[in-house]
């Protein structure tokens, strides 16, 4: 990472360390977090669980909106088979009322005699069960006098003899019929319900008297044929007092004058004529699907962790069998040629001359140094596979660092290729040295390796938004199909050819640059190879 002072005025420095110590504080927490919930059976299964409660949270409250749908539906449906049953019970009563008064109105016999005789023991004539009391008053002069009554028990409209003017109920019903013969008059008074019918001489405004009916509400709601509902409490029927109960619906039952609302409601029998699934029983199906489906998961992330860990371990394996293969087949040039050597100088050395001895002694120096190198780089790649390479940051003058490694460089390759330096006058930054050294040294080494002799290496060294150090060489290249598995340990391309090298510089390299939190990306075609290092 760059040191603040390459962007930061001075006084403004501990501004931009502290973003950036909180930046990488929060970015390495959330890292954190999710590779421990990832890799966590149980953070999973808890996870799921809680988006598991959801569908069943849905299905809870579609199924109560459904209940409310269904129990409105079903009390509408049933509400309206009630009243449509009043109505038709209203209806008959009426067209017995209206019937027993064409009688009187057809007539000329005296009313009062007509009425003994409709109702006379022998002739079967019942007063409807809804009606509590039937009577008829005649007008003499001011007065509507009773002159006949049928009552049940309890049911009288007035004592025989008595002006029904001089009630407050009849009057006023009696009233209403006097003002409009032609029409039904009809009181309501909480559940008791009067009706007067004028009886005509000859035309209804010549009336002989008036027929006056009291029907009990209450008695009608409980008619027998509505008991299936009301009996068993499925529904609740009562004539409407003018306060409506919770959950009831008002109806009118009647047409034209004759008219009266009922209150209808649920009964307490409602719920068992109509029932419905329980929300505890769904509850406790879905919660224990989602505890099951959360069980599930919990065991198959810690399956696939198992599986995961299984499958490194081979790996791990497979690289360590490939690991000491390679080792052993690349140290075994080297050891041949020092034991060849070894041999020659120890059996013919009186025999050699001075510089075929001095040759020998050459080969075995050289090939001890490349053991020694290789040795040197399958312990650093070691280091870095087990995270025992640690990263220290200091400040560095990048100009200065990149012309003493290009000298090291030309210096270890007996100035093979020249490499020509591109850098800033000045560039300081806040590098590990050691890991810029080894990612750097690798790729020049390789460059000038691959590179025709005396041919130039470019090294380019700039600074925008990030540090990029590019290598460029003029060599052979690097197919295209083996571009994928540069970096991979001991792989060379097929371009190698004869050129000795072990196939871990560049695997070294991107590993190191991962540690600088850089990328390594090496483009390749038929006239040579670039390396970028981007940081």
């Amino acid at each position: 990472m760059f040191s603040c002072h390459d962007f930061a005025p001075e006084g403004k420095i501990w501004q931009c360390t502290y973003r950036s110590i909180a930046a990488e504080a929060s970015g390495g927490l959330v890292c954190l977090i999710v590779k421990r919930f990832i890799h966590s059976p149980w953070l999973v299964a808890l996870a799921v669980l809680a988006l598991a409660v959801l569908p069943v949270l849905a299905a809870l409250a579609s199924h109560r909106e459904q209940v409310r749908q269904a129990e409105s539906l079903l009390f509408e449906r049933s509400t309206d088979l009630v009243a449509a049953q009043l109505r038709l019970i209203m209806s008959r009563q009426m067209s017995w009322q209206n019937g027993l008064r064409m009688r009187l109105s057809n007539r000329t016999d005296v009313p009062e005699k007509i009425l003994d005789e409709v109702f006379a023991p022998d002739s079967r004539m019942m007063l409807p069960e809804a009606c509590r009391a039937l009577g008829y008053g005649s007008l003499e002069e001011d007065r509507v006098m009773l002159r006949w009554q049928r009552a049940r028990m309890g049911g009288e409209i007035a004592v025989t003899g008595e002006d029904l003017l001089g009630i407050e109920e009849t009057a006023a019903l009696l009233h209403i019929a006097m003002a409009r013969p032609a029409q039904t008059a009809s009181f309501q008074s909480g559940s008791i319900y009067l009706i007067a019918m004028t009886v005509a001489k000859s035309s209804p405004h010549n009336p002989r008297g008036w027929l006056v009916t009291s029907l009990d509400l209450g008695a009608m709601c409980e008619d027998p044929q509505l008991r299936i509902v009301t009996t068993d409490h499925t529904l609740t029927a009562r004539p409407f007092d003018g306060k409506l109960r919770h959950g009831e619906r008002v109806e009118e039952i009647g047409e034209g004058e004759v008219r009266w609302q009922v209150a209808l409601g649920k009964g307490s029998g409602f719920d068992a004529l109509f029932p419905h699934l329980s929300e505890y029983a769904i509850a406790l199906t879905g919660g224990g699907c989602a505890l099951l489906l959360a069980l599930l998961a919990g065991f198959a992330t810690r399956s696939a962790g198992l599986r995961s860990a299984l499958v490194s371990e081979q790996d791990l394996v497979q690289m360590k069998d490939h690991l000491l293969h390679s080792v052993s087949h690349e140290f075994r040039t080297p050891l041949s040629v020092i034991l060849s050597s070894t041999e020659l100088l120890e059996v013919y050395s009186d025999r050699l001359s001075p510089e075929r001895r001095a040759e020998a002694l050459v080969q075995i120096r050289d090939s001890t140094k490349r053991m020694d190198d290789m040795v040197g780089q399958v312990l650093l790649l070691s280091r870095i596979e087990a995270r025992r390479m640690p990263v220290v940051s200091k400040p560095l003058d990048l100009s200065a660092f990149t012309r003493e490694l290009v000298r090291e460089t030309e210096t270890a390759t007996h100035s093979r290729c020249p490499i020509q330096l591109t850098a800033p006058e000045t560039l300081d930054a806040t590098l590990d040295s050691g890991l810029l050294r080894t990612v750097l040294g690798n790729l020049l080494s390789n460059a000038v390796k691959f590179s025709p002799e005396g041919k130039a290496v470019d090294f380019t060294v700039e600074r925008d938004v990030s540090l990029r150090f590019t290598i460029r060489d003029h060599g052979c290249g690097i197919a295209s199909g083996d571009i994928s598995q540069v970096g991979e340990p001991f792989f060379r391309a097929s371009s190698a050819g004869e050129i000795p090298g072990t196939g871990l510089g560049l695997a070294i390299a991107r590993k190191c640059a991962e540690l600088l939190g850089g990328k390594l990306l090496i483009e390749s075609d038929s006239t040579g190879t670039i390396s970028t290092l981007i940081i």
